[in-house]
């Protein structure tokens, strides 16, 4: 027993020494974040303004109201930009293909300039293929065990011919699952009823983007990766639905070339995993300005891209290495998720399917 209360005693003790350690952290002012991403075939674009706020600080980034907010062109003809909400700007017309732009942002007697970007041409994906695959992914870090992780599936990709002009792009997409189920009504015989599912996947990870190869002379762009398609689809539904194929919406924006560099680094950071021979970490800098104290940062980046979006339709089995993939000539509104009983709704997609304008 008293073997027992000394233990009891030490354990006490060091509980009763533990302390919170708090490092000091310097504070830095405020600094100005500039969200400013505009596609130039848009008829409406924003721009946004934050500060940014303390390590230790809770609360979300601030909003910045009462900018005087403008673009200028290489002709000094200027394009303001209306405050609708704090901190958002609206910018209401298209950018002429024939111009190029600066960004201009004058707040509590700062004045912060961007540097010029291009107006690039709409992109266009020239060819949309695929072929089965085994995709590997490894997670950990430099202090844990590796995990390695495989998954058969289907790999999308696409060519683009040089044509002239910036050959750089960024890609996002969005991912439609199309499966069935079925309700079974009492009756002689009994009435089965088609219900039609489906749901949306979006991409993770880094930025998609795609350059021409360093060190070569060509500007065609081949085989670069799109999105990857698990075979094994049971993994999102019960095996007693059917799948009935993927609606994948591209969306491909061209880009100037010092963007694409832009979200290239971005994207070497973010695969960072702490390991020995990982690029180190650095504060991205962005083409933003400030004229009148040029020792100030600003964080963010003025971006001008154009955008496309493409369809495509893929139907596989989930042990054959049979596909079925084509290109979808009519844009239907999908609904992020849902279902319908009794009959399809419009935008469900089938190889054969027959279109308005077919």
């Amino acid at each position: 027993m008293n073997r027992l209360i000394y233990i009891l005693l030490i354990i006490t003790l060091i509980i009763s020494c533990e302390e919170i350690y708090r490092p000091d952290i310097d504070e830095m002012e405020d600094l100005l974040v500039v969200e400013a991403i505009l596609i130039s075939n848009q008829s409406h674009n924003s721009i946004y303004l934050y500060k940014t706020h303390g390590f230790n600080e809770d609360s979300a980034y601030t909003s910045v109201g009462g900018a005087y907010v403008y673009l200028s062109d290489d002709t000094g003809q200027k394009i303001f930009c209306k405050e609708d909400a704090n901190g958002v700007y609206h910018l209401m017309q298209t950018l002429d293909h024939d111009r190029q732009y600066k960004l201009h942002i004058e707040l509590d007697g700062e004045i912060y300039i961007s540097d010029i970007q291009d107006v690039p041409d709409t992109p266009l994906l020239d060819t949309v293929y695929g072929e089965f695959d085994y995709k590997v992914s490894i997670n950990g870090t430099a202090n844990s065990s590796d995990k390695i992780e495989g998954d058969h599936g289907f790999q999308l990709y696409s060519d683009i011919k040089y044509k002239g002009g910036t050959n750089f792009y960024r890609y996002s997409g969005r991912k439609v699952l199309q499966y069935n189920d079925h309700l079974i009504l009492d009756g002689i015989p009994p009435l089965v009823i088609p219900i039609y599912i489906w749901k949306s996947m979006f991409p993770t990870g880094g930025f998609n983007i795609s350059g021409p190869p360093d060190y070569s002379t060509s500007k065609d762009l081949f085989k670069h990766p799109l999105e990857f398609f698990p075979q094994n689809y049971n993994k999102y539904f019960v095996d007693t639905m059917s799948f009935a194929g993927w609606i994948y919406i591209i969306d491909q924006y061209r880009l100037n070339e010092d963007t694409y560099n832009y979200y290239k680094k971005i994207n070497q950071q973010l695969f960072n995993e702490g390991k020995i021979f990982d690029p180190v970490y650095i504060q991205l800098e962005g083409n933003i300005t400030c004229k009148t104290n040029p020792h100030q940062i600003v964080l963010g980046n003025f971006e001008i891209s154009s955008h496309t979006e493409s369809r495509y339709f893929l139907n596989y089995s989930k042990k054959d290495e049979d596909l079925s993939i084509k290109r979808i000539p009519y844009f239907y509104y999908i609904p992020f998720a849902g279902y319908v009983t009794k009959t399809a709704p419009a935008f469900w997609e089938s190889i054969n399917k027959q279109y308005p304008n077919n």
